[in-house]
């Protein structure tokens, strides 16, 4: 047999081989195929959770640490008491003050009491009277009383003139003392004086009241009568709304002073452990500093990051599982809370260089259980079937 018959065979038989293994590479590719296609779409991410960081707006000096680092505290359960300063005797003058512009508008709402009307009314009914006698002058009466007053002091002034001369001429033969002759001078002269002015008066009460007095009698009349109805009328609105802004002014200092009182002591605004806490009694606080921070245990959530091409598998309330390393064995239910609306480029923590290349769109996943085995950190997996 020829070389070239003996060859035939092997390179009839070479070619089978490699039809085989076209055949088989080819089943391969499809099989893989067809387990592409219907393996699940995974996501990567990490547990994390909601945190609030508590303070308190008036800061000062530690009183007393409540809890410990690792503690579950319920809603507004104390965390932290801060020593109160000089708060409550700030208190205390905010509340009399206020008291004391309370009891200044209740006396203007409420009005003059009833003694101050009256006396009000007194004193106009007294200067309408003064008036009424000024504008009618003097009565018969009193004219008649004026002229015998005068007469008898007429009288007085005569007789007293009569002693006088008497004295006079015994003065001149000798026949008294001087001090006699001086006593009965004065006499006359003080008689005279009370006859004058007696005279004056009768001419007054003849005359009547000057205009001027008149006048003067009118001005009190009205300045009396405007006094009682002013006392009446109460107190003006503009006073009561100056009266009333002082009472407003007032009890918002008490309420200022109050909610620093009540920023003295911090407290968990809602159910959660407490994460971080590093302070001790006596230690200082600034205002507005965080004191402690809080983890909500009950607020889980995953973040991935979704590539663009496969964003349309996923919605905002579709329920997703997921899985954790830390317990492989178990799938815990997650629903799909948010996706940014804006893409961004990939984090520089995922698999590959592909990925990492993606345009992708960051996605929250919310855990709705397992609260007591997961933690913060944990890796996690999301699984979406095809």
């Amino acid at each position: 047999m020829s070389d070239e018959q003996a060859k035939k065979p092997h390179a009839s038989k070479k070619r089978r081989n490699l039809l085989l293994i076209a055949a088989l590479l080819g089943l391969t590719y499809g099989g893989y195929r067809v387990y592409r296609e219907r393996m699940p779409y995974e996501w990567s991410g990490t547990v994390e959770a909601r945190t609030i960081s508590v303070g308190s707006r008036v800061g000062g000096r530690i009183k007393s640490v409540l809890v410990r680092e690792g503690d579950t505290v319920n809603a507004g359960q104390p965390l932290i008491t801060l020593e109160p300063s000089d708060f409550p005797a700030q208190l205390v003058q905010a509340r009399a003050q206020l008291v004391e512009w309370q009891a200044n508008l209740e006396k203007l709402q409420k009005g003059a009491r009833p003694e101050e009307l009256a006396e009000a009314r007194a004193r106009a009914l007294t200067a309408k009277a003064a008036l009424a006698q000024a504008v009618a002058g003097s009565r018969p009466e009193e004219v008649a009383a004026a002229e015998a007053r005068l007469a008898v002091q007429e009288v007085a002034v005569e007789k007293a003139q009569l002693e006088a001369d008497r004295m006079h001429a015994l003065d001149q033969s000798g026949a008294t003392a001087k001090v006699d002759v001086d006593n009965v001078n004065m006499e006359l002269k003080g008689a005279v004086a009370l006859r004058d002015a007696l005279k004056h008066q009768l001419d007054q009460l003849k005359n009547g009241s000057r205009r001027t007095e008149v006048e003067q009698a009118q001005a009190r009349d009205m300045e009396q009568s405007a006094s009682a109805k002013l006392v009446a009328s109460g107190a003006r609105s503009e006073d009561l709304k100056t009266a009333q802004a002082q009472v407003d002014g007032a009890q918002g200092r008490v309420d200022q002073i109050q909610s620093l009182i009540d920023e003295l002591t911090i407290s968990s605004p809602l159910p959660a452990r407490v994460e971080a806490l590093d302070l001790r009694p006596g230690d200082i606080i600034a205002a507005n500093a965080t004191a402690a921070v809080l983890l909500e245990e009950k607020q889980l959530y995953v973040r991935i990051y979704v590539p663009e091409t496969l964003l349309g598998h996923l919605k905002i309330g579709q329920a997703v599982p997921i899985s954790v390393d830390s317990f492989s064995d178990q799938t815990f239910q997650g629903v799909v809370e948010h996706i940014n609306d804006v893409g961004e480029f990939s984090p520089r923590n995922l698999q590959t260089a592909d990925e990492r290349a993606d345009q992708v769109f960051a996605t929250r996943v919310g855990l709705r259980n397992g609260f007591e085995q997961l933690r913060a950190g944990m890796a996690a997996f999301i699984r979406v079937p095809k």
